[in-house]
């Protein structure tokens, strides 16, 4: 019962919104999509230094970005270059999570423009 009511009044907030509530939305989306770039950066980076890693830090940026990498490192083996392996799986993961970002934002730029006028 509270959760149908709690989901009337988001949608009664939402349909009274004016341009600048869903502008501040975009922007609060657009500013978590850009921090989980430069996340993905930040642990493909962490990877090149040795035993950074298995710092405090490189756990961290490793439970972050794993869910998201495994899915390409389930295609994309690692590389065997002599005595070291490149992980192809990382430059993939980023481009596949540009392209999502620009097509996700555009989608609700589109949106936005559409309820707002």
């Amino acid at each position: 019962m509270r959760l149908k009511n709690l989901r009337r009044k988001i949608i009664h907030f939402f349909a009274k919104a004016d341009a600048g509530v869903y502008t501040v939305l975009l922007n609060i989306i657009e500013v978590i999509l850009a921090l989980y770039g430069y996340i993905l950066i930040a642990a493909a980076i962490i990877t090149w230094i040795p035993d950074l890693d298995a710092t405090q830090v490189g756990h961290w940026l490793h439970r972050l970005t794993e869910p998201y990498l495994l899915i390409f490192r389930r295609i994309i083996p690692p590389l065997q270059l002599g005595g070291m392996m490149l992980d192809l799986s990382y430059i993939v993961a980023l481009i596949v999570y540009f392209f999502i970002r620009q097509g996700v934002l555009a989608v609700l730029v589109s949106l936005v423009v559409k309820i707002t006028s």
